[in-house]
């Protein structure tokens, strides 16, 4: 089999001619508009779970919306998990400036879990809080999986240098730690959901503590020990 080095000079000009003006660019348009279709795509798709049966006597329209309850729950979340992601692509896209083969793929990564949350979201909203672990399991890989998609689009447009000059190293480090709650509240859900299945969602409810800790410890190293210092006297 002929290695890339025993290839004849013009092939290995076409192939380096191909992977820059055709893997890589100056502009993220492109990715960002197709990005925000999907996550608009996924949004509404939530909505689907929820309705209510027709012709219903009056006395009974109360009770109805009683148990629509657990799908409402499981659309807020859902929605919230994906406005809280689209919100976060939104800030990285406004810093990611150049992109290449890699970004683009990881991306799409990231979209992929993004459009499969409805899927779990109606297993949530059906059987969540029951004796099977399999909906918070499925539902809380899923959620990991989006945000540390997230967190490796960032990290890799830093070390390709794809942002934009005025994000230094400690943004850099600020961003990739603000992300950080989400994947690991959800992802240890998981082995909690096969003991106790009907807790395990609750422990979801983590992450607002937990983002609050990540955020004050961000910001005290960001300070300076001298700032740090000052503050304390």
């Amino acid at each position: 089999m002929p290695h890339a080095e025993d290839e004849p000079p013009g092939r290995k000009d076409l192939r380096s001619r191909y992977k820059v003006l055709l893997t890589r660019g100056d502009s993220t348009e492109r990715t960002v508009f197709f990005s925000d279709a999907v996550f608009a795509i996924a949004m509404t798709l939530l909505v689907l779970d929820l309705e209510v049966p027709d012709g219903l006597p009056p006395d009974q329209v109360g009770a109805a919306l009683v148990q629509q309850l657990p799908h409402f729950f499981s659309f807020a979340l859902s929605f919230a998990v994906i406005g809280s992601a689209w919100l976060n692509h939104h800030r990285k896209f406004s810093v990611i400036v150049r992109y290449d083969f890699r970004l683009q793929v990881l991306n799409l990564l990231l979209l992929f879990f993004v459009a499969v949350l409805p899927l779990p979201t109606s297993l949530l909203s059906e059987y969540g809080g029951k004796a099977s672990p399999w909906p918070v399991v499925v539902y809380a890989a899923v959620v990991a999986g989006v945000y540390s998609m997230l967190n490796l689009v960032w990290a890799y447009a830093w070390r390709a240098g794809l942002m934009a000059p005025a994000v230094d190293r400690d943004l850099y480090r600020y961003v990739l730690r603000a992300l950080l709650p989400v994947p690991l509240v959800f992802a240890a859900s998981i082995p909690v959901a096969f003991v106790v299945p009907g807790v395990a969602m609750y422990l979801w409810l983590l992450i607002i503590p937990a983002d609050m800790v990540v955020h004050r410890i961000a910001s005290a190293q960001a300070a300076g020990p001298g700032q740090r210092r000052g503050a304390a006297a």
